[in-house]
């Protein structure tokens, strides 16, 4: 293969000029009321004047407000330019990403380049947006207020009619990224889902949870329709760890998430689930409650309790379709639930 010169690579440039790659970001506050997407809140910024400097508009067609978001530097992934969008735009606010919404592609502000953008969801985990030099303001609004407002930036008001459906497969997506963890179970650096699920030569963790009520029974959910692998089945609770979470905060978010309760959760096991496609640790907890229970439809389809002993016995499975690993962490926990029936 001949070696490639500046010459080349420079005749290649101005021949076929490749789009400005952007990353915008849609932070998404979930309301108390999983699936009402009429209250559910999304964060936009109101841009700065000073900022309008940096832009080509038309005089008096500047946006006014806008999602946070900029351009992804050559050494970074999308991903990574949308956790760093999110630290330098919209300081103060801790959140996880989610999934993809979507891809729009449209002629620059100054109309030289052609642009594409990813939009990408977040959820909202705690904290408050600070002014910075990008938005002097924020505003948490539905979807029919951002609809409303003048002077909305336009490839932001492309998207608004695909986030409900995004936000109902959200934890489908395997574009989030996880925490990266070497053999030995040490935090390295962050890899993306996709590529966690992909191989087994790199690890990541994961947070399992065995929830018994004060009868001894273990409280399992069935699987939404939409999950990628175990649908419809019963299974425990749980999910990997975000990046930017510790693997106790990731058990307390998803025991929210998916059984819609707080309870003291402890330290039951770590083992590691190293498969052809995947090297993960399992970090396992357990807690008692006897709810009540609520959770995410979108993510779960029900709550149910069952005894323990049936369960090994196999008398529910005429009835009830079990993941594998439910006999075995039931087993093993033996002695937990045991206590709780005595």
């Amino acid at each position: 293969m001949p070696k490639i010169t500046k010459e080349m690579q420079l005749k290649e440039l101005n021949s076929r000029i490749p789009p400005i790659l952007n990353v915008d970001i849609v932070l998404y506050k979930k309301q108390k009321s999983p699936g009402d997407f009429d209250k559910d809140t999304f964060l936009v910024g109101h841009v700065n004047p000073k900022e309008y400097k940096k832009w080509r508009f038309e005089p008096g067609t500047e946006p006014e407000w806008k999602f946070p978001g900029g351009r992804v530097s050559f050494e970074e992934t999308p991903q990574e330019a949308a956790r760093r969008i999110l630290k330098n735009e919209v300081p103060g606010v801790k959140a996880v990403l989610k999934k993809t919404i979507s891809v729009v592609a449209y002629h620059g502000r100054d109309g030289r380049a052609n642009g594409v953008t990813i939009f990408f969801l977040f959820e909202f985990s705690s904290g408050e947006p600070k002014k910075n030099e990008s938005f002097d303001s924020f505003s948490y609004l539905s979807i029919n207020e951002i609809e409303s407002l003048k002077n909305f930036y336009h490839t932001g008001g492309e998207v608004l009619s695909e986030i409900d459906a995004t936000i109902v497969l959200m934890n489908t997506s395997r574009d989030e990224l996880l925490v990266e963890v070497d053999k030995d179970g040490k935090e390295i650096g962050s890899i993306i889902s996709r590529e966690a699920h992909n191989t087994n030569r790199r690890y990541h963790n994961a947070a399992h949870l065995l929830i018994f009520n004060s009868k001894g029974e273990i409280v399992l959910q069935r699987r939404a329709m939409s999950k990628d692998s175990g649908a419809g089945k019963w299974d425990i609770h749980g999910g990997h760890q975000a990046l930017g979470q510790t693997i106790e905060q990731t058990a307390k978010q998803e025991l929210a998430e998916e059984v819609g309760i707080e309870t003291e959760l402890k330290f039951f096991k770590r083992w590691l689930n190293k498969t052809e496609r995947q090297g993960e640790f399992c970090y396992v907890y357990y807690g008692i409650s006897d709810g009540p229970y609520g959770f995410d439809r979108n993510e779960v389809m029900a709550i149910k309790s069952f005894d323990c002993e049936k369960l090994l016995q196999h008398k529910y499975d005429k009835e009830f379709e079990f993941l594998p690993h439910v006999y075995r962490y039931v087993e093993e926990s033996r002695h937990i639930w045991q206590k709780l029936v005595k």
